[in-house]
């Protein structure tokens, strides 16, 4: 209880501490998906982002030296997902290590990994593919978002594609929403079938289901909320935003 207590009340000065003006210019270059929270959530935004930099380990692999920037940038990646959350939703998170470029990781194949989320409270990222998804905001492929969405979906202790949800009843509509399309894509993948909005790789277990399906839950939403609208619905409940009601907002003001 004091460790939590004092971690409450350092997080309160963090959130608190204004942020350098050089991140706003930092946030504008990447991050156009702050054109549409008004002023509540942008401050929401904004103290999970200093947080974030302020509170976790960074590291750099392979002589990287890991800049304001790329602290910026990360962390503001990590929220987007979690601005409407609970502060403490990353707390099992505890250090960041960016490589310049893929890596490889102990008992993987061969191929170079992008990202890894771990057990023991670590997060890897090839700054190469975090620019990547900043570079294509609608392809429904963005590391950090899918790395971040398994650190959320650890929150209880397990890697099964349920975070903590805001509530006991949640977890019923969850379970039967989220296991019907896992199953649905699985079967697809298996007999080649599959053309739908969510990339094949979450067919891989329940999750990576969930870190694929939070992927196009923010980068394609519209099309998530038309080809599954349920299960768009409970990823809207979690997150506590709905990105497909923005989405067609933005279009509409660039019309007139």
């Amino acid at each position: 209880m004091p460790f939590k207590f004092m971690r409450s009340w350092t997080r309160t000065r963090l959130g608190r501490r204004a942020r350098p003006e050089r991140w706003d210019v930092i946030a504008a270059r990447h991050f156009e998906f702050m054109e549409d929270m008004g002023e509540e959530e942008l401050e929401r935004f904004w103290t999970h982002l200093k947080v974030f930099v302020w509170e976790k380990y960074w590291f750099g692999a392979r002589g990287l030296e890991v800049t304001e920037e790329m602290q910026v940038t990360v962390a503001g990646l990590a929220a987007r997902l979690s601005r409407n959350l609970p502060l403490h939703v990353y707390d099992r998170l505890t250090e960041i290590i960016i490589y310049p470029h893929t890596f490889k990781v102990p008992g993987m194949d061969e191929l170079g990994v992008l990202g890894e989320a771990s057990s023991w409270g670590t997060v890897l990222l090839s700054w190469d593919a975090v620019r990547n998804g900043l570079a294509d905001p609608g392809d429904g492929h963005d590391t950090s978002m899918h790395e971040f969405a398994h650190v959320l979906d650890y929150g209880d202790g397990v890697f099964d594609g349920t975070p903590v949800l805001h509530s006991v009843k949640d977890y019923a509509a969850w379970s039967r929403v989220l296991g019907a399309h896992y199953v649905r894509l699985r079967d697809g993948v298996e007999r080649g079938s599959r053309r739908g909005v969510l990339r094949d790789y979450g067919a891989l277990n329940g999750a990576e289901f969930f870190a694929v399906a939070t992927e196009a839950f923010f980068e394609r939403p519209e099309r998530l909320a038309r080809d599954a609208p349920d299960l768009y619905q409970e990823l809207s409940t979690y997150y506590r935003v709905d990105p497909a009601r923005r989405a067609r907002r933005r279009r509409g003001r660039r019309r007139r």
